[in-house]
């Protein structure tokens, strides 16, 4: 627990610790002393971990120092540089170039490898220093395995509970021995009513801080938290959290201060009375994590819905997982320098353990008879909405560790695997008390943040103005938890440090280094021509084309092309702006080319087929077309494919390469007229004259036609029931074709019917046969033969 602790120490050291500059002159002598008991170290393996890490410490430095040189090269050397590129290219094989400029060229060169010396034997000091680390930190990670895996005395072994009674009844019998001594003493005597009053007063102090105090203003903050109802209310719940914390932690320390007010002297108090506030503190902590997760007595602020029965019992388990932590960095303490035998470490090392798997084991019950439970089915989601299937996953994989932890750990310490039993339940109790940290951080912020922007709204739900919160949260959150939850569960400071340094120095790929900065650059510029083209686009579809004489299609296709050039070169300035070369991308581009032209030839086709309709235009947005067997208007022209709405108001989507290779039928291409035709049948013995009259003035008073080319009226055909006429006409906007014959249809019908000119159907006859009951045969019963007339 104590190495834990201090691994987080020294992790946010790191993390706060302000990048060393790079110096020019690195002291020779000291880097081939730390190089030469780098490599002594490696060669005996005999030093212990905590002077391998110090080694390793100074070997970090010094590879800061000359990085930092053989990196930023000489100026002196950039302008040899410069200089060699004035003179030209080198002369190729078989060629030669003036004496003077030859002897200029040789002159420069021999400068430019005298000015990149420092650099180059930096760059080599650089390799050595990095090679150092990797078998110094492999080293360090083979002897932490060998101690995590060693073997005590099990408890289970014959005279393993004698030898650990001996050493602790040693052990009690010195410490009560010194104790006394120390009341003894002249010191003690002439100072004693003022040492034991003011030991009094710490006790009661803390005491009244941890147990009165503390509370009062914790009812207090919640009683306000429940009052508010805008982002104030989570200042209040900050505020009772804080409370919770700060408060306590000034109890403890005057609890602390109280044997060194006594003046007790004794090897025990000596070896751990320096983690006494320390261990104070991790009680005090796991009570405001339950406190704050689970809060049985505040249910408004209670981060895990469920009842107060299993509120109360998440915060006993809490501080129960709190104090039995408490026990155990106690007991390290003990074992660093009281503690001889392993024995006594193992013997006292079962009940603690068991403890902590018995309240892991609890502490997964709870949390998996909540997440079964109807009425808590929101319980693990902040917000109070209905928990997505992720979040249950995420909370059934940590029941799963806290049942998994419970087992395994009680085998492992009955068998003598101290040292492992402890890594997993430390690492499992550290896990918790960090997600439950994590959740209240996650409340806090996304509470402030949907109280600001959705201040002054009353009926619009939080979700529906920021849908991605939760998730961009939630990443950031877990993203700071990974180099913690690393430590935790087995990895080195400097571990965190080395994959943090991979991140921001980056990693050579080819002839391109990968770096977060490098990234982040290359994705801020993007988005900056990104958004700089989208204003671009919407300007130009707003403003500017509006007031052309270009049509829908054309104003499309040039707004369209815009937005495809300004994101291509969005996309050729970030690379550059990032420090990429695009020469080094040449094989990837090569591997795509190659990917093209054998899996992804119908994706290259519609793609170019878009560029082409997008610079010819043969049909463009708004056009009513005809492909593949759909119809309907185009409502999107975009680079892979083409999205029509039909009549029925269903969308299509339709390959660019079947517009540019089939056969398309744009009814809008040149011009908004068509031309409708209406066929029309009349009984014979009609009048012609009158019905071509009747069809003709139709058409006439019809607006949406065109009078010219005027509409005409044909006699087509004499059909078996009717005279068959056309009426041929156009149409001003071939969007109202429908409409129009619908009218037009309306009108003849009735213009037809008052004239007395009959519109006919067809006529058949229908011959019925019956045939008698007693044959089967008709030829028998001729007589039975009917012909009915069916009009």
């Amino acid at each position: 627990m104590h190495r834990v602790l201090m691994a987080v120490s020294l992790l946010v050291c790191v993390c706060l610790t302000s990048v060393v500059q790079a110096q020019n002159n690195v002291p020779e002598d000291r880097t081939a002393g730390v190089i030469a008991r780098a490599q002594a170290a490696i060669e005996t393996g005999a030093a212990s971990v905590e002077a391998l890490n110090e080694l390793r410490s100074d070997l970090d430095e010094l590879r800061q120092q000359v990085s930092g040189i053989a990196k930023s090269g000489s100026v002196e050397a950039r302008t040899i540089e410069a200089q060699i590129m004035a003179l030209g290219p080198p002369p190729g094989e078989g060629e030669s170039e003036a004496e003077e400029i030859a002897s200029r060229r040789a002159e420069l060169s021999d400068k430019l490898a005298e000015a990149n010396r420092p650099a180059r034997e930096a760059q080599e000091r650089l390799n050595q220093v990095e090679l150092l680390i990797r078998e110094l930190d492999k080293l360090i990670r083979s002897k932490d395995t060998s101690k995590l895996i060693q073997r005590f005395p099990s408890i289970l072994w014959p005279g393993t509970l004698a030898a650990a009674r001996k050493e602790l009844s040693n052990l009690s019998v010195a410490t009560l021995g010194e104790v006394r001594q120390s009341f003894e003493t002249n010191a003690f005597r002439e100072s004693r009513e003022e040492r034991v009053v003011l030991s009094l007063g710490l006790a009661l102090a803390g005491l009244a801080l941890a147990l009165f105090v503390r509370p009062k203003l914790s009812r207090r903050f919640d009683q306000r938290f429940e009052e508010a109802r805008s982002a104030r209310r989570y200042l209040w719940a900050l505020l009772s959290n804080l409370s919770s914390l700060l408060v306590p932690s000034i109890g403890a320390v005057a609890l602390a201060a109280i044997v060194p007010v006594l003046g007790i002297r004794s090897q025990f108090t000596n070896y751990t009375g320096q983690y006494v506030l320390e261990i104070l503190l991790v009680m005090i902590v796991a009570n405001w994590l339950g406190q704050t997760v689970f809060s049985p007595y505040a249910q408004s602020r209670r981060l895990v819905r469920m009842d107060d029965r299993r509120a109360l019992l998440g915060l006993r388990l809490c501080q129960g997982l709190g104090l039995v932590e408490a026990v155990e960095l106690l007991v390290e303490a003990l074992a660093l320098e009281l503690i001889r035998e392993q024995a006594t470490v193992s013997v006292i090392a079962v009940p603690i353990l068991a403890a902590v798997s018995l309240l892991l084991w609890k502490l997964a019950a709870l949390l998996h008879s909540a997440l079964d439970d109807d009425a808590a089915e929101a319980s693990f989601a902040p917000d109070g909405k209905e928990r997505t299937e992720t979040n249950r996953g995420l909370v059934k994989l940590l029941i799963f560790l806290l049942r998994a932890t419970a087992i395994v750990t009680v085998p492992l310490v009955l068998t003598g695997y101290v040292p492992m039993a402890r890594h997993i339940s430390d690492a499992m109790v550290m896990t918790v008390a960090l997600l439950g940290f994590a959740l209240f951080l996650y409340v806090l912020i996304s509470g402030c943040i949907h109280s600001f922007v959705n201040r002054g709204r009353r009926d619009q739900e939080d979700e529906a103005t920021l849908p991605l919160l939760p998730f961009i949260l939630g990443s950031l959150l877990a993203l700071a938890m990974t180099p913690a939850l690393a430590i935790f569960w087995g990895a080195r400071t400097s571990d965190v440090a080395e994959a943090w340094r991979l991140v921001t120095v980056g990693v050579q790929v080819g002839d391109v280094q990968l770096s977060l900065g490098v990234v982040v650059s290359l994705l801020v510029v993007f988005f900056l021509g990104t958004v700089a083209t989208r204003w671009l686009q919407h300007g130009l579809r707003e403003t500017v084309l509006p007031r052309t004489r270009l049509d829908p299609g054309a104003r499309n296709a040039l707004v369209t092309g815009i937005g495809y050039a300004g994101l291509t070169l969005s996309a050729l300035i970030a690379v550059s702006a990032a420090g990429l070369s695009l020469s080094s991308l040449a094989v990837v581009a090569g591997a795509l080319s190659l990917g093209i032209g054998f899996g992804m030839q119908t994706i290259v086709s519609n793609f170019v087929s878009g560029i082409i309709l997008l610079i010819e235009r043969p049909i463009a947005e708004g056009d009513w077309i005809e492909v593949s067997g759909h119809s309907g208007i185009v409502k999107k022209i975009a680079v892979r494919s083409t999205q029509i709405s039909t009549f029925d108001k269903h969308d299509v989507i339709v390959p660019n390469q079947d517009l540019i290779g089939g056969t398309v039928k744009n009814m809008t291409l040149s011009s908004r007229m068509g031309r409708l035709i209406i066929p029309v049948g009349v009984a014979y013995g009609s009048d012609l004259e009158k019905t071509k009259a009747i069809l003709e003035q139709a058409a006439q008073e019809e607006p949406s036609l065109l009078s010219y080319p005027a509409p005409a009226v044909l006699f087509r055909g004499l059909g078996e029931s009717s005279l068959d006429f056309e009426l041929r006409c156009y149409l001003k906007d071939v969007d109202t074709m429908v409409t129009t014959q619908s009218d037009l249809l309306f009108r003849i019908y009735v213009d037809l019917s008052a004239a007395g000119i009959e519109i006919p159907f067809p006529q058949r006859d229908v011959n019925v046969r019956q045939v008698s009951s007693e044959t089967d045969d008709p030829k028998k019963d001729p007589g039975n033969d009917l012909t009915v007339a069916a009009n």
